[in-house]
């Protein structure tokens, strides 16, 4: 046995490695509605109770943490053994604190870890939680190139949540950054967040990296997230972490569909009149000019348009100023007063609808006697 192996060989006395369970959660793409990854989450069992990590990680020492890191490490591995030769391209990451990957050590038990199971090609991630401010970026720097140059890729959780994070977006090696869940699981009741998932999106394209956003609860959000080009999304609305004898069944029942940028909710139209606005900015501050066509005064053409005449919506409010909107959409040069104002306008009806709906749900939920 590797010798930095044997120095963590052992977890704390209340967790030992039978005990350990992991789970893992699907990363679906919003593009094609196809699983591309799965996300793998260490639940530890105590009699008949289950743990999540919030709950029994911060107790462990460093020495448990590694071993934990390499145990869960192994299982993911396995995992991609199980369901890769069906779904060619599956990913799965792990987590491991950021402050573990400095300890002496650390390198030698990953390679060790990758030895032992046999290294699945660029199938892994390592997924940086940000629970720890990051003061010696040159060394850390040094740590996660090392960790790609196995072929493995690095994901950084929780983009958002920590003022570090884009600070260590800038200076470290990253491949994938994950929207902190806060983002996305409040869009029914504050749509207007739906800028800082665009900003973050925007972001990541132009850095070259992949963008997950986690936290997507609700068939409203999922839809919000698919209209505006969002490429990956995790959480309950796509499915709770699985036990690894539950994932077959999971994919053989999941059905099959063709995913476009028409909303299918009113999140989603906010989503694609969010896109429409911003679309307009940018070609206003491009030295080209840009004619518009007489379609784009017609409020049955664009994809809000098309989802409300399958739900007849145009008739209501909201309905009336996605119309006033499209009467005035080609003004953005000539009268952007105008312009501007039929664009709020529409912004703030969906607004008012979507917290309509959201009160109606919430009141549904509730007042509901149980049977």
């Amino acid at each position: 046995m590797n010798k930095a192996m044997a120095r963590y060989e052992g977890y704390a006395p209340f967790v030992r490695a039978e005990s350990i369970v992991p789970v893992f959660q699907p990363i679906e793409s919003l593009k094609t509605g196809q699983i591309v990854g799965f996300e793998a989450l260490a639940r530890l069992r105590i009699g008949d109770a289950v743990l999540l990590p919030e709950q029994f990680i911060p107790g462990l020492e460093q020495a448990d943490l590694l071993r934990l890191f390499c145990d869960m490490l192994g299982k993911a591995i396995g995992f991609l053994g199980v369901f890769t030769p069906q779904h060619p391209g599956l990913y799965v990451s792990v987590n491991v604190e950021t402050s573990l990957l400095l300890i002496d050590g650390f390198f030698d038990a990953l390679q060790c870890t990758l030895d032992q199971h046999g290294h699945p090609g660029g199938n892994l991630v390592i997924e940086l939680l940000e629970g720890d401010e990051i003061v010696d970026f040159t060394r850390m720097h040094q740590c996660l190139s090392r960790i790609r140059s196995l072929g493995l890729a690095i994901a950084l959780d929780d983009i958002g949540s920590a003022y570090s994070s884009l600070i260590n977006l800038r200076d470290l090696p990253i491949d994938i950054i994950k929207l902190d869940q806060s983002f996305a699981r409040g869009l029914s009741e504050r749509p207007e967040d739906l800028h800082f998932v665009l900003s973050f999106l925007s972001l990541a394209r132009g850095l070259g990296k992949r963008l997950i956003v986690e936290g997507v609860e609700t068939a409203e959000i999922h839809d919000a997230l698919r209209v505006l080009g969002v490429e990956q999304a995790q959480g309950y609305a796509i499915a709770r972490p699985l036990p690894l004898e539950a994932v077959a069944d999971w994919f053989a029942a999941r059905p099959t569909e063709t995913l476009d940028r028409t909303p299918c909710t009113m999140l989603g139209a906010y989503a694609g009149h969010l896109l429409v606005v911003e679309t307009c900015r940018v070609l206003m501050n491009q030295p080209l000019q840009i004619a518009w066509k007489e379609e784009s005064k017609d409020p049955h053409s664009c994809a809000i348009g098309i989802y409300f005449d399958r739900n007849g919506l145009h008739e209501t409010d909201y309905g009336q100023a996605h119309k006033r909107f499209h009467d005035v959409m080609a003004c953005y040069e000539t009268d952007m007063p105008l312009w501007q104002t039929g664009a709020d306008d529409f912004r703030n009806a969906l607004q008012r609808a979507i917290s309509a709906e959201s009160k109606a749900a919430f009141r549904c939920e509730v007042c509901v006697p149980a049977a």
